[in-house]
Protein backbone atom coordinates (compact mmCIF):
# COMPACT_ATOMS: atom_id res chain seq x y z
CA UNK A 1 0.00 0.00 0.00
CA UNK A 2 1.35 3.41 -0.97
CA UNK A 3 0.91 6.50 1.21
CA UNK A 4 -0.14 9.86 -0.17
CA UNK A 5 -0.92 13.36 1.09
CA UNK A 6 -3.92 15.40 -0.07
CA UNK A 7 -3.09 19.09 -0.56
CA UNK A 8 -6.33 21.05 -0.49
CA UNK A 9 -4.57 24.39 0.05
CA UNK A 10 -6.95 25.30 2.83
CA UNK A 11 -6.63 28.80 4.28
CA UNK A 12 -7.35 29.30 7.96
CA UNK A 13 -7.26 33.09 7.93
CA UNK A 14 -3.60 33.62 7.06
CA UNK A 15 -2.55 35.54 3.94
CA UNK A 16 -2.52 33.59 0.70
CA UNK A 17 1.27 33.76 0.31
CA UNK A 18 1.90 32.33 3.79
CA UNK A 19 -0.72 29.61 3.31
CA UNK A 20 0.83 28.50 0.01
CA UNK A 21 4.29 28.45 1.56
CA UNK A 22 3.03 26.36 4.47
CA UNK A 23 1.46 23.77 2.16
CA UNK A 24 4.53 23.52 -0.06
CA UNK A 25 6.79 23.17 2.99
CA UNK A 26 4.51 20.43 4.31
CA UNK A 27 4.75 18.60 0.98
CA UNK A 28 8.55 18.74 1.03
CA UNK A 29 8.66 17.46 4.63
CA UNK A 30 6.19 14.69 3.79
CA UNK A 31 8.47 13.46 1.01
CA UNK A 32 11.36 13.39 3.47
CA UNK A 33 9.23 11.30 5.85
CA UNK A 34 8.73 8.67 3.14
CA UNK A 35 5.41 9.60 1.53
CA UNK A 36 4.96 8.15 -1.97
CA UNK A 37 2.44 10.57 -3.51
CA UNK A 38 1.18 14.16 -3.33
CA UNK A 39 -2.32 14.86 -4.64
CA UNK A 40 -3.53 18.42 -5.35
CA UNK A 41 -7.20 19.43 -5.46
CA UNK A 42 -8.83 21.84 -7.92
CA UNK A 43 -11.34 24.31 -6.45
CA UNK A 44 -12.57 27.63 -7.82
CA UNK A 45 -14.12 30.77 -6.30
CA UNK A 46 -13.20 29.64 -2.77
CA UNK A 47 -11.37 31.78 -0.22
CA UNK A 48 -11.01 28.63 1.89
CA UNK A 49 -9.50 26.22 -0.65
CA UNK A 50 -7.43 28.29 -3.08
CA UNK A 51 -6.29 25.62 -5.51
CA UNK A 52 -7.84 26.88 -8.75
CA UNK A 53 -4.37 27.08 -10.34
CA UNK A 54 -3.72 23.34 -10.11
CA UNK A 55 -1.21 23.28 -13.00
CA UNK A 56 1.20 25.95 -11.68
CA UNK A 57 0.96 24.39 -8.21
CA UNK A 58 2.04 21.02 -9.62
CA UNK A 59 4.83 22.62 -11.65
CA UNK A 60 6.15 24.24 -8.47
CA UNK A 61 5.93 20.93 -6.59
CA UNK A 62 7.86 19.28 -9.43
CA UNK A 63 10.71 21.71 -8.76
CA UNK A 64 10.60 21.33 -4.96
CA UNK A 65 10.48 17.52 -4.81
CA UNK A 66 12.63 14.69 -6.15
CA UNK A 67 10.94 11.29 -6.05
CA UNK A 68 7.36 11.60 -4.83
CA UNK A 69 4.67 11.17 -7.49
CA UNK A 70 2.45 14.18 -8.18
CA UNK A 71 -1.27 13.66 -8.70
CA UNK A 72 -4.23 15.76 -9.74
CA UNK A 73 -7.20 15.16 -7.43
CA UNK A 74 -8.66 16.03 -9.69
CA UNK A 75 -8.57 17.98 -12.95
CA UNK A 76 -12.18 19.10 -13.48
CA UNK A 77 -12.34 18.28 -17.15
CA UNK A 78 -15.36 20.38 -18.26
CA UNK A 79 -13.64 23.53 -16.94
CA UNK A 80 -10.58 23.16 -19.18
CA UNK A 81 -9.89 23.37 -22.87
CA UNK A 82 -8.55 19.85 -23.56
CA UNK A 83 -5.83 21.09 -25.91
CA UNK A 84 -4.40 23.55 -23.40
CA UNK A 85 -4.77 21.02 -20.56
CA UNK A 86 -2.84 18.42 -22.60
CA UNK A 87 0.00 20.90 -23.10
CA UNK A 88 0.12 21.80 -19.39
CA UNK A 89 -0.05 18.21 -18.17
CA UNK A 90 2.66 17.01 -20.55
CA UNK A 91 4.86 19.90 -19.42
CA UNK A 92 4.37 18.94 -15.76
CA UNK A 93 5.20 15.31 -16.53
CA UNK A 94 8.45 16.41 -18.18
CA UNK A 95 9.37 18.89 -15.44
CA UNK A 96 8.81 16.19 -12.81
CA UNK A 97 10.83 13.60 -14.75
CA UNK A 98 7.78 11.41 -15.38
CA UNK A 99 6.12 11.58 -11.95
CA UNK A 100 2.59 12.66 -12.91
CA UNK A 101 -0.54 10.75 -11.84
CA UNK A 102 -3.57 12.00 -13.75
CA UNK A 103 -6.77 12.16 -11.69
CA UNK A 104 -9.87 13.36 -13.55
CA UNK A 105 -13.35 14.33 -12.39
CA UNK A 106 -16.46 16.16 -13.49
CA UNK A 107 -16.59 18.43 -10.44
CA UNK A 108 -19.79 19.20 -8.64
CA UNK A 109 -22.49 19.74 -8.01
CA UNK A 110 -21.00 23.25 -8.10
CA UNK A 111 -23.52 25.45 -9.97
CA UNK A 112 -21.42 28.58 -9.35
CA UNK A 113 -18.42 26.98 -11.08
CA UNK A 114 -20.52 25.79 -13.99
CA UNK A 115 -22.13 29.21 -14.44
CA UNK A 116 -18.87 31.13 -14.66
CA UNK A 117 -17.16 28.52 -16.82
CA UNK A 118 -20.16 28.65 -19.15
CA UNK A 119 -21.31 25.08 -18.59
CA UNK A 120 -24.94 23.99 -18.55
CA UNK A 121 -25.24 21.89 -15.36
CA UNK A 122 -27.38 19.24 -17.04
CA UNK A 123 -24.71 18.83 -19.72
CA UNK A 124 -21.78 18.56 -17.29
CA UNK A 125 -21.55 14.72 -17.13
CA UNK A 126 -21.60 14.30 -20.90
CA UNK A 127 -19.27 17.26 -21.45
CA UNK A 128 -16.83 15.85 -18.89
CA UNK A 129 -16.73 12.50 -20.69
CA UNK A 130 -16.19 14.20 -24.05
CA UNK A 131 -13.43 16.43 -22.65
CA UNK A 132 -11.76 13.38 -21.09
CA UNK A 133 -11.83 11.48 -24.39
CA UNK A 134 -10.17 14.30 -26.29
CA UNK A 135 -7.65 15.07 -23.52
CA UNK A 136 -6.45 11.48 -23.31
CA UNK A 137 -6.32 11.17 -27.09
CA UNK A 138 -4.08 14.25 -27.24
CA UNK A 139 -1.80 12.89 -24.50
CA UNK A 140 -1.38 9.48 -26.15
CA UNK A 141 -1.67 10.12 -29.89
CA UNK A 142 -0.53 12.48 -32.62
CA UNK A 143 -2.55 13.87 -35.52
CA UNK A 144 -5.73 13.61 -33.44
CA UNK A 145 -9.08 13.93 -35.17
CA UNK A 146 -12.10 14.50 -32.94
CA UNK A 147 -15.63 15.65 -33.69
CA UNK A 148 -17.77 16.11 -30.62
CA UNK A 149 -20.62 18.29 -29.45
CA UNK A 150 -18.38 20.64 -27.44
CA UNK A 151 -14.86 19.94 -28.73
CA UNK A 152 -13.31 19.44 -32.14
CA UNK A 153 -9.82 18.70 -33.39
CA UNK A 154 -8.52 18.01 -36.89
CA UNK A 155 -5.03 16.59 -37.25
CA UNK A 156 -3.92 18.13 -33.92
CA UNK A 157 -0.66 17.16 -32.21
CA UNK A 158 0.14 18.88 -28.92
CA UNK A 159 3.67 19.57 -27.75
CA UNK A 160 5.54 18.75 -25.63
CA UNK A 161 4.76 15.07 -25.41
CA UNK A 162 4.55 13.46 -21.93
CA UNK A 163 7.64 11.67 -20.68
CA UNK A 164 5.59 8.67 -19.52
CA UNK A 165 4.45 6.53 -22.41
CA UNK A 166 1.30 5.69 -20.48
CA UNK A 167 0.13 8.15 -17.84
CA UNK A 168 -1.61 6.47 -14.87
CA UNK A 169 -5.24 7.66 -15.08
CA UNK A 170 -7.60 7.75 -12.08
CA UNK A 171 -11.27 8.68 -12.32
CA UNK A 172 -12.92 10.21 -9.26
CA UNK A 173 -16.60 9.46 -9.68
CA UNK A 174 -19.45 7.43 -8.25
CA UNK A 175 -21.31 7.69 -11.55
CA UNK A 176 -21.71 4.19 -12.98
CA UNK A 177 -21.41 5.32 -16.59
CA UNK A 178 -18.05 6.90 -15.72
CA UNK A 179 -16.96 3.78 -13.84
CA UNK A 180 -17.96 1.67 -16.84
CA UNK A 181 -15.80 3.85 -19.06
CA UNK A 182 -12.93 3.44 -16.61
CA UNK A 183 -13.34 -0.33 -16.73
CA UNK A 184 -13.42 -0.45 -20.52
CA UNK A 185 -10.25 1.66 -20.80
CA UNK A 186 -8.34 0.18 -17.86
CA UNK A 187 -8.37 3.36 -15.78
CA UNK A 188 -8.13 3.34 -11.99
CA UNK A 189 -10.56 4.72 -9.39
CA UNK A 190 -10.38 7.34 -6.64
CA UNK A 191 -12.65 7.34 -3.56
CA UNK A 192 -13.30 10.49 -1.53
CA UNK A 193 -12.91 10.90 2.21
CA UNK A 194 -16.66 10.59 2.80
CA UNK A 195 -17.10 7.37 0.79
CA UNK A 196 -18.29 4.37 2.77
CA UNK A 197 -16.81 0.89 2.43
CA UNK A 198 -20.12 -0.30 0.98
CA UNK A 199 -20.06 2.32 -1.79
CA UNK A 200 -16.47 1.46 -2.70
CA UNK A 201 -17.29 -2.24 -2.81
CA UNK A 202 -20.32 -1.63 -5.04
CA UNK A 203 -18.25 0.31 -7.58
CA UNK A 204 -15.48 -2.29 -7.57
CA UNK A 205 -18.00 -5.08 -8.19
CA UNK A 206 -19.52 -3.05 -11.02
CA UNK A 207 -16.06 -2.38 -12.48
CA UNK A 208 -15.09 -6.07 -12.31
CA UNK A 209 -18.31 -6.99 -14.09
CA UNK A 210 -16.96 -5.15 -17.13
CA UNK A 211 -13.19 -5.53 -16.89
CA UNK A 212 -11.14 -8.67 -16.29
CA UNK A 213 -8.50 -6.81 -14.28
CA UNK A 214 -9.28 -4.95 -11.05
CA UNK A 215 -8.33 -1.25 -10.87
CA UNK A 216 -5.95 0.37 -8.47
CA UNK A 217 -8.06 2.07 -5.81
CA UNK A 218 -6.89 5.36 -4.30
CA UNK A 219 -8.72 6.04 -1.02
CA UNK A 220 -8.80 9.45 0.63
CA UNK A 221 -9.35 9.55 4.41
CA UNK A 222 -9.37 12.23 7.11
CA UNK A 223 -6.46 11.36 9.41
CA UNK A 224 -5.11 12.55 12.74
CA UNK A 225 -2.76 10.63 15.06
CA UNK A 226 -1.92 11.46 18.68
CA UNK A 227 -0.81 9.62 21.81
CA UNK A 228 -4.40 8.84 22.82
CA UNK A 229 -7.76 8.57 21.08
CA UNK A 230 -9.11 11.50 23.10
CA UNK A 231 -6.22 13.77 22.17
CA UNK A 232 -6.49 12.84 18.48
CA UNK A 233 -10.22 13.54 18.41
CA UNK A 234 -9.67 16.84 20.25
CA UNK A 235 -7.26 17.86 17.46
CA UNK A 236 -9.50 16.55 14.68
CA UNK A 237 -12.80 18.16 15.61
CA UNK A 238 -11.73 21.80 15.09
CA UNK A 239 -10.06 20.91 11.78
CA UNK A 240 -13.12 19.05 10.50
CA UNK A 241 -15.41 21.85 11.69
CA UNK A 242 -13.25 24.41 9.87
CA UNK A 243 -13.43 22.37 6.67
CA UNK A 244 -17.22 22.04 6.91
CA UNK A 245 -17.64 25.77 7.55
CA UNK A 246 -15.28 26.54 4.68
CA UNK A 247 -17.34 24.41 2.31
CA UNK A 248 -20.59 25.93 3.55
CA UNK A 249 -19.19 29.37 2.72
CA UNK A 250 -19.12 28.44 -0.97
CA UNK A 251 -21.89 29.86 -3.20
CA UNK A 252 -25.43 28.44 -2.89
CA UNK A 253 -26.05 25.09 -4.52
CA UNK A 254 -22.77 23.51 -3.43
CA UNK A 255 -23.15 20.00 -2.03
CA UNK A 256 -23.38 19.77 1.76
CA UNK A 257 -20.15 18.97 3.60
CA UNK A 258 -22.01 17.03 6.30
CA UNK A 259 -21.20 17.16 10.01
CA UNK A 260 -18.15 16.56 12.18
CA UNK A 261 -19.60 13.31 13.53
CA UNK A 262 -20.29 12.09 9.98
CA UNK A 263 -16.71 12.92 8.98
CA UNK A 264 -15.31 11.05 11.99
CA UNK A 265 -17.30 7.96 11.03
CA UNK A 266 -14.98 7.22 8.09
CA UNK A 267 -11.84 8.90 9.46
CA UNK A 268 -8.61 7.36 10.73
CA UNK A 269 -8.40 9.35 13.94
CA UNK A 270 -6.91 8.06 17.18
CA UNK A 271 -3.81 6.66 18.83
CA UNK A 272 -1.32 4.68 16.72
CA UNK A 273 -2.94 1.45 17.94
CA UNK A 274 -6.43 2.65 17.01
CA UNK A 275 -5.31 3.89 13.59
CA UNK A 276 -3.54 0.59 12.88
CA UNK A 277 -6.73 -1.30 13.72
CA UNK A 278 -8.95 0.99 11.63
CA UNK A 279 -6.57 0.84 8.67
CA UNK A 280 -6.28 -2.95 8.87
CA UNK A 281 -10.09 -3.25 8.91
CA UNK A 282 -10.36 -0.91 5.93
CA UNK A 283 -7.68 -2.79 3.99
CA UNK A 284 -9.47 -6.09 4.66
CA UNK A 285 -12.70 -4.62 3.29
CA UNK A 286 -11.40 -3.05 0.07
CA UNK A 287 -8.13 -3.49 -1.87
CA UNK A 288 -6.35 -0.15 -1.32
CA UNK A 289 -3.48 0.64 -3.66
CA UNK A 290 -2.87 4.07 -2.14
CA UNK A 291 -4.11 5.61 1.10
CA UNK A 292 -4.18 9.41 0.81
CA UNK A 293 -4.17 11.44 4.02
CA UNK A 294 -6.41 14.48 4.31
CA UNK A 295 -5.18 16.13 7.48
CA UNK A 296 -7.77 16.36 10.25
CA UNK A 297 -5.57 18.66 12.33
CA UNK A 298 -4.63 22.33 12.07
CA UNK A 299 -1.22 22.67 13.71
CA UNK A 300 1.58 22.05 11.13
CA UNK A 301 3.56 20.11 13.76
CA UNK A 302 0.61 17.78 14.30
CA UNK A 303 0.47 17.19 10.55
CA UNK A 304 4.13 16.22 10.42
CA UNK A 305 3.65 13.99 13.47
CA UNK A 306 0.75 12.28 11.70
CA UNK A 307 2.80 11.65 8.55
CA UNK A 308 5.84 10.46 10.47
CA UNK A 309 3.84 8.04 12.59
CA UNK A 310 1.93 6.70 9.59
CA UNK A 311 5.18 5.99 7.77
CA UNK A 312 6.98 4.46 10.74
CA UNK A 313 4.39 2.96 13.08
CA UNK A 314 0.97 2.61 11.50
CA UNK A 315 1.03 1.68 7.81
CA UNK A 316 3.77 -1.00 7.95
CA UNK A 317 2.32 -2.79 10.98
CA UNK A 318 -1.29 -2.51 9.80
CA UNK A 319 -0.56 -4.29 6.52
CA UNK A 320 2.39 -6.44 7.57
CA UNK A 321 5.16 -4.66 5.66
CA UNK A 322 8.60 -3.60 6.95
CA UNK A 323 8.90 0.02 8.04
CA UNK A 324 10.85 2.31 5.66
CA UNK A 325 14.42 3.20 6.57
Amino acid sequence: MRLGIFLNFEHGGEASREAFRAHIDLAVKAEACGVDELWVSEHHFSAFSQSGGIFPILAHLAARTDKVRLGTAAVLTPLHDPIRAAEDLATIDLLSDGRLNLGLARGGPFPWQYKHFHIVPEDAPAQAREATHLLLALLTQQEVNFAGRWYQAKGVTTWPRPQQKSLPVFLASADKETVAEAARRGFHLMAGHAWSVASMRDLLVYYRGIAAKAPELVVLRNVCVAETDARAEARARPALARFIEGMRALPPGTASAGSVDQALRHALVGSPETCRRKLAELAESVPIASLVIKFACIDPMHKIETVDRFCAEILPRAIGEPAPA
